[in-house]
């Protein structure tokens, strides 16, 4: 029953508006390409990914120290890669995003950004990097951003795909992108305006101003704050723990093809899907568990 389970959230999963599978097959060998040019741009930095399978959370870390781990072409690829381990890892509850030394993102590594200064590889990019976000985001997995340092630009949009954001007490947030001459090309634009809402939304891109993590949680755009004398990652592994007490994989993973329904389907098509996925973790190992144990009145 449990490998039933597994199969059937992945099939839903996989057929997500949002999911880079549900492409046209030259939508993804354009992919394909284009992550084999952005591996070969110029650039430093790397993309982590450490997996507990004791306690089912993974935490992707980027790290490109000397610029303040904005995200060269090279870390854009191997973010992929990462995401990609996370949709075959059969013990996986939740992922933790972060940035190396107490600092989130500060977007597109400028080395790679000046090589691609043309609209056509903008695009090839921005393709790129969407794809990766709506992976992150289409995951069975609770994503949560730790938000220390700063997340702006790039970083901002990054955090807008994870399912939850908790920011550091002296942190900041900002889509800065219009002092650059640019506008949001990696989805989160979009996303911030489903998070806070259009009229804010637009404020905060057109001002390129950086909120505060107490303006943030205000918004809607953090969910909690991380004392200044805590770890950012342990205060999530600790947060997470706490969120996810009771949820199996495979019940964690149907209540995210839900939301994700919510969020991106016509209701009637959601509702549909909540059916499927419902069903899917139905008389499952955890349901049953649970009934011989009588947990819903304890």
């Amino acid at each position: 029953m449990r490998f039933k389970a597994n199969t059937t959230i992945a099939r839903l999963v996989s057929r997500r508006a949002l999911s880079s599978l549900s492409q046209p097959m030259d939508a993804k060998d354009e992919l394909l390409d284009i992550r084999r040019q952005f591996s070969r741009t110029q650039g430093s930095g790397s993309v982590e990914l450490e997996r507990n399978d004791s306690t089912g959370v993974a935490i992707i870390r980027f790290r490109n120290a000397s610029k303040r781990n904005a995200i060269s072409g090279q870390m854009m690829s191997q973010f992929w890669e990462s995401i990609e381990e996370l949709q075959r890892w059969k013990k996986g509850r939740a992922v933790v995003v972060c940035g190396a030394d107490g600092f989130f993102c500060s977007g597109g590594d400028l080395t790679t950004v000046r090589a691609i200064a043309d609209p056509v590889n903008g695009r090839r990019m921005s393709l790129l990097m969407h794809a990766n976000l709506s992976r992150l985001q289409a995951l069975p997995l609770v994503s949560v951003a730790v938000v220390e340092g700063m997340a702006i630009g790039g970083g901002a949009e990054i955090s807008t795909s994870c399912d939850f954001r908790l920011m550091g007490e002296s942190a900041l947030m900002g889509f800065v992108h219009i002092r650059l001459g640019i506008a949001s090309a990696w989805g989160g634009g979009s996303r911030l305006a489903a998070l806070i809402g259009p009229q804010r939304a637009l404020q905060m891109m057109l001002s390129g101003r950086r909120l505060d993590a107490t303006e943030a949680l205000r918004l809607g755009l953090a969910d909690d704050v991380i004392p200044s004398d805590v770890n950012g990652v342990q205060f999530a592994h600790q947060w997470v723990e706490r969120l996810l007490g009771y949820g199996a994989r495979e019940t964690i993973g149907a209540v995210k093809g839900i939301v994700n329904g919510a969020r991106y389907l016509p209701l009637e098509l959601a509702l549909r899907e909540e059916v499927e996925y419902s069903a899917s973790v139905w008389g499952g190992v955890a349901h049953q568990e649970a009934l011989q144990q009588n947990i819903k009145h304890k």
